[in-house]
C-alpha cells in the first residue's frame, strides 16, 4: 500500500504521489478547481473526504473512492436558521463577503477547517464554531449539540480569521472521549460522546481569549497532547487537566502584547516514534519564520528538547505555515510534509533531517494532509 499528500490550497486540491522510495514525485494537474479546499480525511474503507468552500456556494463536501474522480455530496453539515450567531464572528468573515449574504443572518458554517475519520464517523470542524458528525460516510451530518449549543458559548472569542473548531482528536481505547479546538474559545473535552463538555485551559498563558492553533497526539496514547498555542508551545499529561510550557530549543519571539513565547501555528507528530514536529514564525505581528529562514523543530522526549531541522530548506523564504498545512505519513522512517502560504511544498523522507521542495508552485497552501492510496 501506497500514500498520497493531499494539498488543499484557495484554488483547488493537489494530489502527489510518490515513487516506493519517496524521492520522485507525480503531479497530474489542480482538481476542484475554483474551491477553498481546506480539510480532508480518509476512513477506514479507503474513502477520501475533502472540505471545500467557496465566497458564493458556501461550504461543501467532496468525496472520492480513488483520488481521481469526485462528486459533491448533496449535503454538508449546516447550522439550524434559528441557530443564534456570534457577532465577532459575523463581522471578520463579512470583511470577505462582497454580495453581503451573510449581513443580518444567523449562525451559518462558511468552512470546514477540519476533518476526522473515527470508526464508522466522520466528524467536521467548521466555523463559525461548531462540531457535526455523519455516521453514513457523509450522507447527512447531525451538529453534536453538547458543544455547539455549549453554555459558555457566549463568552467564546473570535481569533484573527474567525471564530473555527479547527482541530479534534480522539481515544482510541475509549470511543466516547475526544477533544475539540477552537480559536479562540480553547480546548473542550467530552467522555461521553458529545453530550457534555469541559473547557481544559488550565496553565495556559492567557491573552485574547484561549487562542489554541492546533493539536496533536497518539490515539493510543491520548492523555499526551502536545497545543501550538498563540502564546506558546505546551504539553499536557492528563488529557488537558493541566497544561505545562515545552519551549526549550524553540525560537522566541514578543508577541504584539509583549508576551514572549514560541509562536507558530502547525504541529504534527511520528506516532511510530513519538517525534513531534513544529514550526515556529516570528511573533503574531509578522508570521514568517526569523530572518527568512525556513525551519521545522523536532522533540523526541516529550518537549523537553527542541532541535532545528534545516537541511534541503531555504534560507530566503517569508511565508507563513498554516496550521493545518503539516502531515506525517505512517512510513518507516517517517515521512513529514508541509506546505506554505507562498505555494511552496517541502518533504522529508527521513524523520526530519533531510528536505527537499516535492512541487510547482501552487495557490496559498491552506491543509496537508496524507492518505493511503
Amino acid at each position: 500500500m501506497g500514500i498520497a499528500v493531499l494539498v488543499g490550497t484557495q484554488k483547488g486540491l493537489a494530489v502527489l504521489r510518490p515513487d516506493s522510495h519517496r524521492q520522485n514525485w507525480a503531479f497530474d494537474q489542480l482538481c476542484l478547481s475554483g474551491w477553498k479546499c481546506g480539510a480532508a480525511t480518509q476512513d477506514a474503507a479507503g474513502r477520501t473526504y475533502v472540505g471545500v468552500s467557496n465566497d458564493v456556494y458556501g461550504a461543501a463536501i467532496v468525496v472520492s473512492e480513488d483520488l481521481e474522480n469526485w462528486r459533491q455530496l448533496d449535503t454538508a453539515p449546516r447550522y439550524a436558521a434559528t441557530d443564534k450567531e456570534d457577532t465577532s464572528h459575523n463581522r471578520i468573515i463579512g470583511s470577505e463577503d462582497p454580495l453581503g449574504m451573510y449581513e443580518g443572518g444567523g449562525r451559518f458554517v462558511d468552512q470546514v477547517w477540519k476533518l476526522h475519520a473515527n470508526g464508522d464517523a466522520i466528524y467536521a470542524g467548521v466555523s463559525e464554531a461548531g462540531l457535526f458528525v455523519s455516521r453514513n460516510r457523509g450522507e447527512s451530518w447531525d451538529g453534536v449539540a453538547g458543544l455547539n449549543d455549549h453554555p459558555g458559548r457566549s463568552s467564546w472569542e473570535a481569533g484573527f480569521g474567525g471564530l473555527c473548531a479547527h482541530s479534534i482528536l480522539t481515544d482510541s481505547n475509549q470511543p466516547n472521549r475526544m477533544w475539540v479546538g477552537i480559536s479562540a474559545a480553547g480546548v473542550y473535552r467530552t467522555e461521553n460522546a458529545g453530550n457534555t463538555w469541559q473547557q481544559c485551559d488550565q496553565g495556559i498563558n492567557a491573552g485574547a481569549g484561549y487562542c489554541v492553533h492546533a493539536l496533536v497526539h497518539d490515539p493510543k496514547n491520548p492523555d499526551v497532547i502536545y497545543r501550538q498555542d498563540h502564546r506558546g508551545m505546551y504539553r499536557t499529561d492528563d488529557g488537558g487537566d493541566q497544561w505545562v510550557v515545552i519551549e526549550d530549543g524553540l525560537p522566541r519571539s514578543q508577541l504584539s502584547d509583549d508576551h514572549v513565547c514560541a509562536f507558530g501555528f502547525p504541529v504534527t507528530m511520528d506516532i511510530r516514534t513519538d517525534s513531534v514536529f513544529a514550526i515556529p514564525l516570528e511573533s503574531d505581528g509578522f508570521r514568517y519564520p526569523r530572518d527568512g529562514n525556513l525551519r521545522v523543530y523536532r522533540t523526541r522526549d516529550k518537549g523537553a528538547n527542541w532541535m532545528q531541522l534545516g537541511n534541503g530548506l531555504p534560507n530566503d523564504s517569508y511565508a507563513s505555515v498554516l496550521r493545518g498545512a503539516m502531515d506525517t505519513d505512517d512510513l518507516d522512517p517517517c515521512g513529514v510534509y508541509f506546505g506554505t502560504s507562498a505555494g511552496k511544498v517541502y518533504a522529508s523522507a527521513d524523520c526530519g533531517d533531510s528536505w527537499n521542495e516535492l512541487a510547482p508552485t501552487f495557490p496559498r497552501i491552506i491543509c496537508i494532509v496524507v492518505v493511503s492510496t
